[in-house]
């Protein structure tokens, strides 16, 4: 699958994109998003630790161009073939 990445993760990560055939769902790909890139992800994507985490509002998630809370959220299963955009919030004015 290919994993987009937008604004602030891209310029932090230095990839605008993955391609990746591991992940099941949304949650397991943030997990391993997290995993591989620790702090570098987690400060676009997550508010808090461990159990208490939650995803930073705002933060804007599409599975083949379809937003993951009109699907299964964070439980939205993902193919060899989707494609997965990341939009992590942005502010300014």
């Amino acid at each position: 699958m290919k994993i987009r990445l937008y604004n602030f993760l891209f310029r932090s990560l230095g990839q605008k994109e993955l391609l990746l055939s591991q992940p099941s769902d949304v949650r397991e790909l943030l997990d391993y998003l997290s995993e591989t890139f620790g702090e570098k992800v987690d400060k676009w994507l997550w508010k808090g630790t461990g159990k208490d985490r939650t995803l930073i509002a705002g933060t804007m998630i599409l599975v083949n161009g379809r937003h993951v809370c009109h699907l299964n959220g964070l439980d939205t299963p993902l193919g060899e073939d989707d494609i997965v955009s990341i939009f992590p919030p942005a502010g300014g004015g």
